[in-house]
């Protein structure tokens, strides 16, 4: 079954308010410890002011292909699916593509019911997409991420950000339990985990998880067989 659903977004990200209220608390406590400042007369005299630092790169518009093959997907996933068509729509982060296994799907904010009946999630406290470091992201096992069962190491996966469009390769692939959250832990570079319930035709809550790890072509090392 092949669904189209041609959607077009533009998204502005500003830091979230909440991080801008700790970062002024942080420079308020800096100011309070400085109990060994010179006074005004010792102050060295002032100097040019710094350049001021490179503007953020522009938003770019993500485009996603509106296709969406169905044919490996449970029933009740269909079902799930076409009515989360019906609801409005989340803003996008991001697309989320892997050549090999023919996925594609757009990458929403959240791991809600209403996320993630309608395509992929960004896990709750990993990076944002287009920002350094871990982003996490879920699906279902019996919807888009499903045809994870055909990933291999050194698969490419590409995610089309706000920012720019990332190239990654599959780095390693595991099954864990699902109290697990080291995969999702932060990590010193740039790197996209993708997290899925196992096994993906089990009956029931599956009782495990199935973990692919991806990092950039520029620093990924296959593996010796």
């Amino acid at each position: 079954m092949l669904l189209m659903v041609p959607l077009r977004y533009r998204s502005n990200r500003t830091l979230p308010g909440v991080v801008v209220t700790l970062l002024f608390a942080v420079t308020l406590a800096s100011c309070r410890r400085g109990t060994d400042t010179p006074r005004a007369s010792a102050q060295p005299k002032p100097t040019a002011p710094a350049p001021a630092p490179a503007p953020p790169p522009p938003s770019r518009e993500v485009t996603w292909s509106g296709k969406v093959d169905t044919k490996l997907w449970s029933g009740i996933r269909v079902r799930t699916y076409k009515a989360a068509l019906t609801r409005p729509t989340p803003p996008m982060l991001a697309i989320l593509k892997i050549p090999s296994i023919h996925l594609e799907v757009p990458v929403y904010d959240g791991t809600s019911d209403a996320v993630l009946d309608l395509a992929a999630g960004r896990i709750e406290h990993t990076a944002l997409p287009g920002t350094p470091g871990n982003v996490g992201i879920a699906a279902h096992r019996d919807g888009y991420f499903r045809a994870l069962k055909d990933i291999k190491e050194g698969d490419e996966l590409v995610l089309e950000t706000h920012v720019a469009t990332e190239q990654y390769r599959v780095e390693w692939i595991k099954i864990t339990v699902p109290t697990d959250v080291s995969v999702i832990a932060a990590t010193p570079g740039p790197a996209v985990t993708l997290v899925g319930c196992y096994p993906f035709y089990y009956q029931g809550p599956a009782p495990k998880r199935f973990i692919v790890r991806a990092v950039p072509v520029t620093v990924y090392a296959p593996h010796e067989k």
